[in-house]
C-alpha cells in the first residue's frame, strides 16, 4: 500500500522539477530512478516531471518512462501524455511584438521562440547561447530573423538566455518593458520565461488534478527555483531542495536534500516505504 501524507491522504501524483532537483548538477538521473519509478507505478502513483524545457528533450531524456509518464513542459503552458496534448496556453500572438523587442540591444541576451513542436533561436546569436540552447531544446531551427514566428498561434513561452546573470540584468530589464502585459519569471541562473499572465506549473498541476480526480493534499512536488513556486503551492506536500532557491524554500512546506544527494528519490523511499529495492 503507499505510504500516507500527512492529512492522511495517500499519495497519487507526484511532480518533480528535473534541472537542480531530480537530476544531479552533471544532468543526471538517479542511479535508483528506474527501481523507484517502477514501484510507484505498481502502486498506482503517477509521476510527472515538471519541467521549463519543452517536450522534446524531456521525452528524449525520459524514453524508458515516456509511456507511463506525464510531462509538464515549458512551466506549464504544456501538457502531454504519450504524445498527445492534454494542455496548451499560449502567448497572445499580438503580444510577441513587444516581448522580442523589449530586451533588442541588451548585451549578451538572446531569445528563444518555444512552439508547441519547436524552438526558433536567430542565426547572429553568440556560439555560448547556440550550444546552450541546443541542450536545452533538441527540437530548434535556426532562422534569419525570429519575424518569422509573428502570428504563430502555439507559442508556449519566449525564453531569454543571459550570459551574465539573469536576475539583475535581463530580468528588471524585461519587467520594465513588458509591465503586467505578460508574466516574466526568472527561471535560472541564465534564464527568463515570458508566458501568458496566470501560466504557471501550479496552474497545470491544478488542471491536471481536476481531469484526474485528485484532491492537491494526495499530491507531492518537488522544485528548486523560483518557477516552482506555484507548483509547491498547488499541492499538499512540497518539498525546496537544499540547494533551492530561498523564496521556494520560504514557500515550501518541507525541505529535501539537495539534488546532488538524491534528495527526490532519499524522500520519495522513505515516504513509500521502499528502502529495500
Amino acid at each position: 500500500m503507499p505510504m500516507q501524507a500527512e492529512g492522511n491522504a495517500a499519495i497519487r501524483l507526484i511532480a518533480c522539477d528535473m534541472d537542480g532537483t531530480l537530476l544531479d548538477s552533471r544532468k543526471r538521473l538517479p542511479r535508483d530512478f528506474a527501481a523507484v519509478f517502477a514501484a510507484l507505478q505498481a502502486r498506482g502513483t503517477i509521476f510527472a516531471v515538471a519541467s521549463g524545457r519543452q517536450y522534446a528533450v524531456l521525452r528524449r531524456d525520459m524514453e524508458p518512462y515516456a509511456q507511463q509518464m506525464l510531462f509538464i513542459c515549458e512551466n506549464g503552458a504544456l501538457v502531454m501524455h504519450r504524445g498527445k496534448r492534454l494542455l496548451i496556453d499560449p502567448l497572445d500572438a499580438g503580444d510577441l511584438p513587444a516581448i522580442l523587442g523589449a530586451v533588442r540591444g541588451l548585451q549578451g541576451v538572446y531569445p528563444v521562440v518555444c512552439r508547441a513542436e519547436t524552438a526558433y533561436i536567430e542565426r547572429s546569436a553568440s556560439q555560448e547561447f547556440i550550444s546552450n540552447t541546443c541542450m536545452y531544446y533538441p527540437s530548434v531551427q535556426v532562422v534569419e530573423d525570429l519575424s518569422v514566428c509573428l502570428g504563430s498561434q502555439d507559442v508556449c513561452k519566449v525564453a531569454f538566455y543571459d550570459e551574465g546573470d539573469a536576475q539583475t540584468h535581463e530580468l528588471p530589464a524585461l519587467q520594465r518593458a513588458l509591465g503586467e502585459r505578460v508574466a516574466v519569471i526568472l527561471s535560472g541562473e541564465h534564464w527568463v520565461d515570458v508566458m501568458k499572465p496566470g501560466v504557471s506549473k501550479g496552474k497545470a498541476m491544478r488542471a491536471l488534478q481536476e481531469q484526474l480526480h485528485i484532491a492537491p493534499e494526495a499530491c507531492m512536488a518537488f522544485g528548486d527555483y523560483l518557477n516552482d513556486c506555484e507548483l509547491l503551492q498547488s499541492v499538499g506536500e512540497s518539498y525546496a531542495m537544499e540547494n533551492a532557491h530561498p523564496a521556494l524554500r520560504a514557500v515550501a512546506r518541507h525541505i529535501a536534500p539537495s539534488n546532488d544527494e538524491d534528495g527526490v528519490m532519499r524522500v520519495i523511499r522513505s515516504r513509500f516505504q521502499l528502502q529495500d529495492i
